[in-house]
């Protein structure tokens, strides 16, 4: 009886809750270092510079509570605009620890503890140890230039909750808690593919939008580099500038989505960049900005770039067919594809709210695309592509079908015809 007793303490969850707790402090840690480290470096390169460097490490942690999509007030400025490029890398170092603590997790306690340990040891230790160190950050920025809000530190859990859930839902691998495969199962069969399609085509949506902002910065590579040098920074500035600015690509890439997906976006109030015409208005001093088109009325021929966001949905619907055999049931085939879709614009429109905001009053207060106008556009087309492509589909294999029944009826009427010529001779 002991050894039993013994075996059970060692697989509670109580016994997983240290090393989480230990993993989401380091988590926090390794995260803040990535604003840090800019910060001294920037401070140390500032030598004319009259504050000390505890007030680089305040404006750093209060950078990195932006980062976590939280709201920052500078001086009666309010900054709300989360850099997506700077949280994704925040969620991936996130994610990094949490996918060693699983592995390890998992392997101690085995298989069939894994989901109960997981449940009430792994998620709420590392969870409070996250939280624990990003209130120790929230201290940092007491007297410092800028200032989160008061719910930012239940906020920024926002990260590893996202790098939790990378790690752990994953309903098509033994890896995963038996608890998240118990919520999958409760749905339709085709539901964990259809999970993992759709991920998938919310990456494609975002690195259309990058790759867009990458094309636009190389052909107006002059205009960016004219406002760079109007700084007159020396190196270690000059890095951090250019840093800050490479944080807000994910932001570009979410603007130039909502570009092709017809509304546009702003970046100042009553500035418009839409494929009908680009009036981007009188704009702060800032590199990137410099690839924005000048004010023009685009011709109507512009309206072409919609068709990339319907491209993608019929991509989509394709891999839908591809991964999955539904054996003739139309119903579970739309369904499914008509889920994936959904799933992709959910995704992106969710990480567009958070990249949306202000950085500063009156025509910097709203930053980024209209949200419902561009979540309505991009849902459309995304859903109306890959429904075109499911149609198409269903048209060819009734036409295939069709056929095989007339060549059926042909060899059919062929050999009737056979028999009586025998019965004839005869």
């Amino acid at each position: 009886m002991r050894p039993l007793a013994r075996e059970t303490t060692a697989t509670s969850p109580s016994s997983a809750f240290p090393p989480a707790l230990r993993a989401g402090a380091l988590a926090a840690v390794g995260t803040w270092t990535v604003v840090v480290l800019p910060a001294l470096v920037g401070w140390v390169a500032a030598p004319e510079s009259t504050v000390g460097w505890f007030s680089a490490v305040s404006l750093a942690s209060a950078v990195w509570f932006v980062g976590h999509g939280q709201s920052v007030g500078a001086g009666g400025v309010a900054i709300s605009m989360t850099p997506l490029l700077l949280l994704a890398v925040f969620v991936y170092i996130t994610f990094r620890w949490a996918r060693r603590l699983s592995e390890t997790e998992r392997l101690r306690v085995g298989a069939e503890d894994w989901s109960r340990v997981a449940r009430w040891g792994v998620v709420p230790g590392f969870l409070v140890g996250y939280g624990v160190v990003a209130a120790v950050f929230a201290l940092f920025t007491l007297g410092g230039p800028a200032t989160p809000g008061v719910a930012a530190v239940l906020g920024s859990l926002l990260v590893p909750l996202m790098a939790l859930g990378f790690v752990m839902v994953r309903p098509d691998e033994d890896s995963s808690p038996a608890f998240v495969r118990a919520w999958f199962r409760r749905g339709p069969t085709w539901l964990p593919s259809v999970w993992r399609i759709g991920w998938r085509g919310a990456g494609l949506l975002l690195g259309l939008g990058l790759a867009l902002v990458v094309v636009r910065v190389v052909l107006s590579w002059s205009e960016v580099a004219d406002i760079q040098d109007q700084y007159a920074a020396n190196v270690g500035a000059l890095a951090v500038i250019v840093l800050a600015q490479v944080a807000l690509l994910g932001n570009a890439a979410t603007w130039a989505l909502s570009f092709l997906a017809g509304p546009g976006f702003q970046i100042a109030l009553g500035s418009t960049v839409s494929p009908a015409a680009a009036q981007p208005g009188l704009l702060p001093l800032v590199p990137l900005f410099g690839a924005l088109p000048g004010a023009t009325d685009f011709p109507p021929t512009m309206y072409a770039v919609l068709l990339a966001p319907v491209a993608l949905g019929a991509w989509l619907g394709g891999r839908v067919d591809s991964a999955l055999e539904f054996f003739g049931n139309t119903r579970s085939r739309l369904a499914a594809t008509v889920t994936a879709a959904v799933l992709a614009v959910l995704v992106v429109v969710a990480l567009t709210a958070l990249g949306n905001g202000a950085v500063g009053v009156d025509r910097l207060a709203a930053v980024g695309p209209h949200l419902w106008t561009f979540a309505a556009a991009l849902l459309g087309e995304v859903v109306g592509g890959a429904l075109l492509w499911l149609g198409v589909l269903l048209l060819r294999e009734r036409l295939a079908a069709r056929r095989g029944r007339g060549g059926a009826a042909s060899v059919a009427g062929d050999g009737a015809h056979d028999d009586a010529e025998a019965s004839t001779a005869v």
